[in-house]
């Protein structure tokens, strides 16, 4: 199974990011991912992150969403975490704001690791305790680190 410490580096997780709607929370989380140096392109990340939100929005319910693309710029599976100061509309399944979103972007062969991470995210993100957990950390790294725990 995919391991958190491997594909989330604590410097793309944030928390109290202010975002005024879903647009706006998604450049935020591509811009932490493309904070860390792995993302050659982040303008076609961008674009492959949208493509995805057309098909239906990856807004999952519970104030959760995880946008997530495969990139033909990328080489490896990366995941950054946001932590919005207020939720924003999001289009999610429940119809409720969004303000947890784990984003994830994996290089265009890498439909297994993609899919495996997708799991392994939705089971973590159904326990209603790690929601409560992931929106009263205190930084970044006390996020990051719940994440790790679950390794």
């Amino acid at each position: 199974m995919i391991s958190f410490a491997k594909i989330l580096d604590s410097s793309c997780v944030a928390t109290r990011v202010e975002a005024r709607d879903k647009e706006a929370a998604l450049i935020a989380a591509v811009d932490l991912l493309a904070k860390g140096g792995k993302v050659p392109d982040r303008l076609k990340l961008m674009g492959d992150i949208h493509a995805r939100e057309r098909l239906a929005s990856t807004g999952i319910g519970e104030g959760v969403a995880v946008p997530h693309a495969l990139c033909d710029s990328l080489t490896e599976t990366l995941l950054a975490v946001v932590h919005l100061a207020k939720p924003v509309p999001f289009d999610a399944l429940d119809g409720q704001p969004v303000d947890l979103l784990f984003i994830m972007a994996g290089p265009r062969g890498g439909t297994m690791d993609h899919l495996k991470l997708l799991s392994k995210l939705a089971k973590l993100l159904h326990d209603g305790s790690f929601r409560q957990a992931a929106r009263q950390a205190t930084d970044g790294k006390a996020l990051a680190q719940l994440l790790y725990d679950k390794d």
